[in-house]
């Protein structure tokens, strides 16, 4: 029997560190900005 090799699911991808630290300081600007203004942050399902 063939071993299959593990895949993402599909539109899904991984983050390096570094490119993770970068998404997470942007992402913090933002939820920022939108808490200024009033807006709650809401965390929605992944699948």
């Amino acid at each position: 029997m063939a071993v299959q090799k593990p895949s993402l699911p599909k539109g899904t991808r991984d983050f390096s560190p570094a490119e993770l630290a970068k998404r997470n300081y942007i992402t913090d600007k933002i939820r920022t900005e939108f808490i200024k203004f009033g807006f709650q942050p809401i965390e929605n399902s992944e699948f």
